[in-house]
């Protein structure tokens, strides 16, 4: 399947094996990387739901918080979780994440009664979009140290063991 000329591609360079994502073929080691064929590969499709767990650790009751807070504006952790029906440590808790990730946005507003409260007011789609996105990358850099990694050991292993033994079961004691 190709992707079409407005989605993002794969590259690799056969240089160093790095990988790159973009709409342009991005240069490493000096040269072009090649675009990636695609093919029916082992692995299926994410759902959204598995994409926010695995990548953002979002789980459901985030989500849900995060979606009310986009279609309902400004919002203390009290009326959201009033509107939702999750306990306010839950909602706090939540909030507070998706404000690290820049998907709401966390000021404190001085209350005329005295005291303050906190309201959490949603960032505008495209920016949200993108700040994913860059989470996501930084995610897809950090998932592809670790296989660079794991081929490393297990090259490592099996070139320092001095039996007969299969060396898989290394991987297994881990």
């Amino acid at each position: 399947m190709t992707p079409s000329a407005d989605e993002p591609r794969l590259f690799e360079c056969a240089t160093c094996g790095g990988i790159g994502i973009g709409e342009n073929r991005p240069e490493c080691c000096g040269q072009p990387m090649a675009a990636t064929e695609a093919t029916d590969a082992a692995v299926s499709e994410p759902s959204l739901e598995t994409l926010l767990q695995t990548v953002f650790e979002m789980s459901g009751t985030e989500l849900d918080v995060c979606l009310c807070v986009m279609e309902g504006g400004e919002l203390t952790v009290a009326a959201l979780a009033e509107q939702i029906g999750y306990d306010r440590s839950v909602v706090a808790r939540h909030l507070n994440h998706l404000a690290e990730f820049g998907v709401v946005e966390k000021r404190r507003r001085i209350r005329p009664e005295g005291g303050h409260v906190y309201v959490y007011t949603p960032q505008p789609p495209e920016v949200v979009r993108e700040r994913l996105r860059g989470e996501f990358l930084s995610w897809i850099r950090l998932a592809t140290a670790q296989l660079d990694d794991l081929q490393r050991e297990k090259v490592e292993a099996i070139a320092d063991a001095r039996t007969d033994e299969r060396q898989w079961t290394v991987f297994q004691e881990q």
